[in-house]
């Protein structure tokens, strides 16, 4: 009985200092290699459904009813005071500067070119087409 006293013993001792001093296993550490030529797929998968409007239990076509839209009234935009004034043409470029005056006040611009809020949109020697607040506006040369 001693025996196996001291046998239960020797067992419960050795396993607490076994959970006292676990053994760490070997950890490999791993390399990393930086890849550096990184391509995104930008292709855009495109789908479309076809719906089909019809009854489960009859089996009857549904038509669609056209959808009735408010007309939206278009505000009436206080437009800066803009005159055309001219072009610039160089001889030897393609490359035109139109002359206007906003507020008084003058500038050189290109097509594309904003000042003031006020973008150029278009231009020749008789009109500028300029857009200001989501609104197009025609401007004659003034003489």
């Amino acid at each position: 009985m001693l025996v196996l006293v001291a046998a239960v013993w020797a067992t419960i001792g050795f396993k607490i200092i076994s959970a006292l001093n676990p053994e760490l296993p070997e950890v490999k550490q791993q390399d990393f290699i930086a890849k550096l030529d990184y391509k995104v797929n930008t292709a855009i998968d495109t789908f479309s459904i076809a719906t089909q409007n019809r009854d489960p239990f009859l089996g009857a076509l549904f038509k669609n009813e056209p959808k009735k839209t408010a007309i939206k009234k278009r505000r009436d935009v206080e437009w800066k005071n803009i005159t055309y004034q001219g072009i610039i043409k160089s001889g030897k470029s393609k490359h035109q500067i139109f002359i206007v005056n906003i507020d008084d006040v003058q500038y050189l611009l290109k097509k594309g070119q904003i000042k003031d809020s006020v973008t150029l949109v278009y231009g020749n020697s008789r009109y500028v087409k300029v857009r200001y607040k989501n609104q197009s506006k025609r401007y004659k040369l003034k003489k």
